[in-house]
């Protein structure tokens, strides 16, 4: 029987065999699912980034920076057994994120995550989901599906 975990906004969860593991895109955030498939174990980064000129006097306390959850997430994921060389990652943008023909500073937000993973030597997978009609993605650990909802 399969288990179902949320990751919430900042979060970061690793899990191996089966495990879904789920998070909610309704808001201006960037998702960052890795997985090997040769040990069946995943994990998901919820990273919500600061755009669009976040007022100074908002709660940060849900704002995950993505260099600090991807490390999170790889050394949770290798706790359960993966291997860095193994792990491919992508990325998943939430509903609230503008597209970079849109707005500038998501752009980057995305092109510097993913110069974050070149120089941490992680395979990209070089699929950044950029469709805001979903309000959730989902990662089968078992086996590696990555579902839009």
């Amino acid at each position: 029987m399969k288990r179902f975990i949320d990751v919430h906004t900042g979060e970061v969860v690793a899990g191996q065999g089966e495990v879904v593991l789920k998070s909610d895109t309704r808001m201006a955030c960037l998702v960052i699912a890795a997985y090997d498939s040769a040990r069946k174990v995943g994990g998901l980064a919820h990273a919500r980034l600061a755009v669009n000129g976040l007022d100074q006097n908002a709660d940060l306390s849900n704002v995950q920076d993505p260099s600090r959850a991807i490390d999170e997430m790889i050394t949770d994921m290798t706790l359960l057994g993966a291997r860095r060389d193994d792990i491919e990652v992508c990325l998943v943008t939430g509903e609230n994120f503008p597209p970079c023909s849109e707005d500038a500073e998501c752009c980057q937000n995305i092109n510097s995550t993913v110069d974050l993973l070149k120089k941490k030597c992680l395979r990209f997978s070089g699929n950044a989901r950029w469709d805001r009609a979903h309000s959730h993605v989902s990662l089968d650990v078992e086996s590696g599906n990555i579902v839009y909802a």
